[in-house]
């Protein structure tokens, strides 16, 4: 059998189940609660009922008077006892389930009123419920569907076959979206927070680091030598300097180009030591630190790198460029041998390529480094290293017919013939070129011819008939500088530095054999590039110079650690002398890359530190600020 009705409110037609009688529902049509009647059973006998009278029938079941029960609730009574004094009473059957307060004025506690044991027959429209009248009741369990103690959701054909909905309207996609990026944003807050927190202590702990290594070498100051005291105080100004400017703070980086100025100041009285100018060399690559994007100099934490007339200042504003800054520092080694000058020619421009300032090499480097006779071998050399890093380039081209255009200018008498000059024009192939410098004839040829052929072979992957033209008998020092050469271009330096320890050790002794200090101070660092390290400390011993030699021997460990970037420093790559007075500011070089690059590998600040406190004064303090340099290149 089946319930069959009509919605009271639009009169839409159901059909539904027996065991539905008497629960609550909504309409599908008009959205309003309607109780669905009891099912009328007619016997098999009874008379038929014409049409009217079933209508009246189907109108009794809906209608709003309550039918007739056996006994009218309101006039059945329900025991009740409190727990708490014993005290019995009556209530309505209508209040079953209902909390009350016990009438017994000594207890007053509240009692809740029991529900009667024997079900009576009650009104269909009457709910015995424990809350309010029209709050939602739990629903006996019908078939095909599962109420929430089962934690599920109902099937979309259970929800049509029983005319049940969810009242609940689902979350908007877009407030679901809004919730998602607040619950994001909390996160990633909460994430940088935790970073920036633990940035700023970190970098308070490196400033206050370095801030101490500074204090603590004023106080050792006194009793180093009178020229190795400058080095010293310029070494740890261009540390400083370095690790304020990698903050990329307005502050910070004035600090910083105050640091380095005070390095440059440091290094300009005389002596001019050949540690010195090895000091000053190191000060010019620091100084590119301090170059930067267009942006990060308007914001003034880095510096642009040449002068532009179109940028607008206010009146009396100094404008600072690393142009300006780089030609001061190189300004200071005017007095040192042109050798050193071209090694330093050469790495400065391979540097500045690497930041992309091509054009500033080409046209600073020579004008800064070089007078006005070597100007064209200055420009040369710089024309080949932008010619062997980026063959695409026109600025080699446009300097060849430039020096072409010079002609016999280039031979001036007393001065002696640009040999780079002559290479360049050789590996460019320059039209209605001087000849400079005449291929190397006989078995030892001119210096200047063995220098610019030794690098046109090499240019043009000829490195055999370059080292032997190399080798060929000739003064000592330009064997040793075309080895250097050899050294510094071929992709394989292992014969030309073995072809130079040759020469060292057969000149040895010989009064009237010169050994180049800045052929020989190339030469370690090649070999301490290339993994050679017993070779790179050999060729520093024959440094007849102390602070060359121990600068030579710091500077080695530098490059050692850059070319294994994962191995832990040792001590014993730079020993300390036994006597404090035979220190030297090189000792200090090795000491502090070490304790930056075993800081950087560790992060650990307190072994580090307690490693570089147990080195004598003054050496201690650069290794505490070697750690505080490491510490920063962890986070960079």
């Amino acid at each position: 059998m089946a319930i069959e009705f009509n919605c009271p409110h639009c009169q839409h037609q159901y059909k539904l189940k027996d065991e539905l009688a008497g629960k609550t529902a909504t309409c599908k049509t008009c959205r309003k609660k309607i109780t669905i009647p009891q099912p009328v059973t007619v016997p098999d006998d009874a008379p038929a009922l014409d049409a009217a009278a079933a209508e009246a029938a189907a109108l009794a079941a809906l209608a709003d008077e309550p039918a007739k029960v056996e006994q009218d609730a309101a006039s059945q009574v329900l025991n009740v006892e409190c727990q708490y004094c014993n005290h019995k009473w009556t209530e309505p059957l209508t209040r079953a389930g209902k909390n009350t307060l016990c009438p017994n004025p000594e207890c007053r506690q509240r009692v809740k009123i029991p529900e009667p044991k024997k079900e009576d027959i009650l009104d269909w429209r009457q709910m015995r419920t424990k809350g309010p009248s029209l709050a939602k009741e739990n629903q006996q369990k019908l078939d095909g569907v599962q109420d929430a103690a089962d934690v599920k959701q109902l099937s979309s054909e259970t929800v049509r076959e029983h005319i049940l909905e969810d009242d609940v309207e689902p979350r908007p996609l877009k407030q679901k979206v809004l919730f998602g990026l607040l619950a994001v944003g909390l996160v990633v807050g909460l994430v940088f927070g935790v970073m920036y927190l633990t940035r700023t202590r970190t970098t308070k702990r490196e400033d206050g680091l370095l801030e101490d290594a500074q204090k603590e070498f004023v106080g050792s100051v006194e009793g180093l030598p009178k020229d190795e005291a400058p080095v010293y105080a310029a070494l740890m100004h261009m540390a400083a300097g370095e690790h304020a400017v990698r903050h990329d703070e307005t502050p910070k980086f004035k600090h910083g180009m105050d640091q380095l100025a005070k390095a440059r100041e440091a290094l300009r009285p005389p002596p001019h030591t050949p540690a010195r100018n090895a000091a000053v060399a190191e000060l010019a690559v620091a100084t590119l630190v301090m170059g930067g994007t267009e942006e990060q100099a308007r914001e003034q934490i880095r510096l642009r790198w040449l002068p532009d007339s179109q940028l607008r200042t206010r009146p009396n504003e100094r404008v600072f460029t690393i142009y300006e800054e780089l030609n001061k520092t190189l300004d200071l080694l005017q007095t040192a041998d042109m050798e050193f000058r071209t090694h330093l020619a050469r790495r400065l421009t391979r540097e500045l390529m690497k930041r992309g300032q091509t054009v500033m090499a080409d046209q600073l480097i020579p004008r800064a480094l070089f007078s006005q006779s070597e100007q064209p071998e200055g420009r040369a050399v710089v024309a080949l290293e932008i010619y062997r890093a980026d063959k695409g380039s026109d600025l080699p081209k446009k300097a060849a017919d430039e020096l072409r255009a010079r002609g016999a200018e280039l031979l001036t008498p007393g001065t002696p013939p640009p040999a780079s000059v002559q290479t360049l024009f050789l590996v460019l192939k320059t039209d209605r070129a001087p000849l400079v410098a005449p291929p190397p004839a006989g078995s030892s040829p001119s210096d200047h011819s063995r220098y610019a052929y030794v690098g046109f072979h090499l240019l043009e992957d000829r490195a055999p008939d370059a080292l032997k033209i190399a080798q060929m008998p000739g003064r000592p020092e330009t064997q040793l500088r075309c080895l250097a050469l050899y050294a510094d271009w071929a992709a394989d330096p292992g014969p030309a530095l073995d072809a130079a320890w040759g020469v060292i050790s057969a000149n040895a002794g010989k009064k009237e054999a010169t050994i180049p200090p800045s052929s020989v101070l190339r030469l370690v660092q090649i070999a301490a590039a290339a993994g050679k390290h017993d070779q790179a400390t050999q060729f520093a011993d024959k440094l007849a110079d102390d602070g060359l030699k121990a600068w030579a021997k710091g500077d080695a460990v530098r490059l050692r650690l850059a070319a294994a970037p994962k191995e832990r420093g040792a001590d014993t790559w730079i020993e300390l002398p036994d006597d404090a007075k035979k220190l030297r500011a090189g000792h200090a070089l090795g000491r502090l890359w070490l304790a930056r690059h075993n800081t950087r590998l560790s992060g650990d600040r307190a072994a580090e530190v307690k490693a570089a406190s147990a080195w004598p004064a003054p050496i201690s303090s650069f290794g505490k600020a070697g750690v505080a340099l490491g510490l920063q290149d962890r986070e960079k």
